[in-house]
């Protein structure tokens, strides 16, 4: 199949089906995955490359099943496109492959080429079992699960007055939110009314997946990394894991108003005289300050942390969203332990966060205990946004500070502090190696200055 592909591709005008160079079967390199560099090339080949240097393989799934053709990303993300060839040429005839450089706008005349091509081959995709790529190229070896993922597997449901208000469509779309991917509901809501798959893992170099079905005004966001104790992650394998529904796009597809508000809604005030004054306003985006943004927020049900919004900027938007905070420090080092030291003496810490670790942070905050000492057992998924006081500012200030953003950045500020040394990957860090509370002691002028409009008197 993939030899006819060819013949008819080279017979097409360059560009019209998408941005990559050519079709050819070449061995994947091993570069790419030097723990799965023989596998892959015993297994799997690629045929097609993009521009950004990712590859599309066809991987062989065992002897009774088709070839399945996956996406092998330029920054190690590993996903089935299709179940088969055939399928991805049908998916990529139809714009659907969710690889923009064959999705674009610009190859539409050739993807109907293509698949007036594929109607008179006859082609069509043969039954296959989902092929989950990621998993596979881990060693399909499923991890036993963990009590945090049996207590996630039961779903509570306290959906709020609000919930009962929307149309039915979107009451359904919403209660699909905080959900895990292999749960009934969603493989029928994915699968059956929007006629798309449901991502069957995710990973730390690919830790979100997105659905999208314009035809019915929905985009779903798939992914294992929400920032919200009530959503751990849940191992598939060592190094892959079961998405969550964690955030919607809702649109004008969906057939119906959200809250009576019409879609063309013209003006902020329209919106308002339906609604009432707005929830807040916010910059549209993080490094502004002025507050463009309207928008009107609802609990939808309070056991899973689902949330609605409404947005006004110049047109309505409508998301649905699981709670979420923004990541700090993900990755937590000494500087963090550092912050923490620091947070816990001024105040700045939201101590209703840490039930488990009240006596551990009061140790801290009366410097019994490092910083690193509370992050090592209390933040095993890194510092959050909303570890900090809920004050306007804070949480807005400590994000720009910690993600080098408005003239703020941690790491300056610390490389003046205790000077500066190479990093183990070519940037200069702080020469700083144990939060000591003489390095906290050191630190506090600085950190006492960036902070001073949230210290307590």
């Amino acid at each position: 199949m993939l030899e006819d592909v060819g013949d008819w591709m080279r017979q097409q005008t360059h560009g019209t089906l998408g941005w990559f160079d050519a079709l050819a079967a070449e061995a994947i390199p091993k570069e790419w995955n030097p723990e799965q560099a023989d596998r892959l090339r015993r297994e799997a080949f690629s045929f097609l490359s993009l521009p950004d240097g990712s590859l599309l393989a066809l991987v062989n799934t065992g002897a009774k099943a088709p070839h399945a053709v996956a996406l092998l990303g330029s920054e190690g993300e590993a996903r089935t496109v299709a179940n088969s060839l055939e399928e991805f040429l049908l998916l990529w005839s139809k714009g659907e492959t969710e690889i923009d450089e064959l999705d674009d706008e610009e190859g539409a005349s050739g993807r109907k080429v293509l698949a007036s091509w594929l109607k008179a081959k006859k082609v069509k995709a043969p039954k296959a079992k989902d092929f989950d790529f990621a998993a596979w190229l881990d060693g399909d070896a499923a991890l036993p699960p963990t009590a945090e993922a049996r207590a996630v597997a039961v779903r509570t449901f306290a959906p709020t007055p609000v919930m009962k208000k929307l149309g039915p469509k979107t009451q359904r779309l919403a209660s699909l939110l905080g959900q895990r991917a292999d749960a009934p509901e969603v493989i029928g809501y994915v699968t059956g009314v929007l006629g798309k798959k449901v991502p069957l893992s995710t990973s730390e170099n690919n830790d979100s997946v997105n659905v999208s079905a314009t035809k019915h005004g929905v985009e779903f966001v798939f992914s294992h990394d929400i920032l919200n104790d009530a959503y751990p992650p849940i191992p598939k394998t060592s190094k892959t894991f079961i998405p969550y529904v964690s955030y919607a796009w809702v649109r004008a597809g969906i057939g119906e108003n959200v809250l009576g508000v019409p879609w063309k809604a013209a003006s902020e005030a329209e919106v308002t005289k339906l609604l009432g004054p707005p929830t807040g306003r916010r910059a549209a985006f993080t490094d502004e300050d002025e507050l463009t943004v309207a928008y009107w927020a609802y609990s939808l049900d309070t056991a899973a942390h689902v949330w609605l919004e409404l947005a006004f900027e110049d047109s309505l938007s409508v998301t649905l969203s699981v709670k979420s905070a923004g990541a700090l420090m993900r990755d937590p080092d000494v500087t963090t332990g550092l912050f923490v030291g620091y947070a816990a003496t001024r105040g700045l810490l939201d101590t209703s966060r840490f039930p488990s670790h009240r006596a551990l942070l009061t140790a801290v905050a009366t410097r019994k205990a490092k910083g690193s000492e509370f992050v090592k057992q209390a933040l095993p998924r890194g510092l959050w946004n909303d570890h900090l006081r809920d004050v306007p500012g804070l949480r807005q200030m400590a994000w720009r500070w910690f993600h080098n953003m408005n003239g703020l950045w941690i790491t300056a500020d610390l490389k003046k502090t205790f000077g500066k040394r190479a990093g183990p990957f070519g940037h200069d860090e702080p020469k700083l190696d144990d939060d000591t509370w003489d390095a906290v002691d050191k630190a506090a002028p600085i950190l006492d200055k960036r902070f001073a409009a949230w210290l307590k008197k």
